[in-house]
């Protein structure tokens, strides 16, 4: 074992987020906009964000796994497609397979068809 290792298990990683962070959103942490490779910290809510004795909020986020997120996108999205968070957001649950100002968050789990309304998509998490 590496005297250095600081979690054995880091599936699910406790951190500093925005205080309005809820159970299931998306968060990216750092990281640059429009890109397709994992410059930030992707994770789910596992937790809503709570007031720390420090006064940060912290939720814990997950790292590993496929979680469904809505989009409005108008457009088909086909299984492996990049999508990012919505709007520029850095948290939440809305997704978009638009690159430009949004946080990449992973890649489609599975696909949608083009059509109007909020539509439910899984996408697997990139990290």
């Amino acid at each position: 074992m590496a005297m250095n290792e600081v979690y054995a298990e880091a599936e699910s990683l406790s951190y500093a987020v925005n205080s309005a962070v809820v159970s299931g959103n998306f968060v990216v942490l750092g990281g640059i906009s429009a890109s397709t490779s994992p410059t930030g910290i992707v994770g789910v809510a596992e937790t809503s964000a709570k007031l720390g004795a420090d006064g940060n909020y912290y939720a814990t986020l997950r790292h590993q796994g496929v979680f469904t997120g809505t989009t409005t996108d108008t457009s088909a999205i086909a299984v492996g497609a990049p999508l990012y968070l919505a709007s520029g957001a850095t948290y939440g649950s809305a997704l978009t397979n638009t690159a430009t100002s949004n946080k990449f968050v992973g890649y489609a789990y599975t696909a949608k068809g083009s059509t109007t309304g909020t539509q439910t998509i899984a996408v697997r998490i990139n990290n």
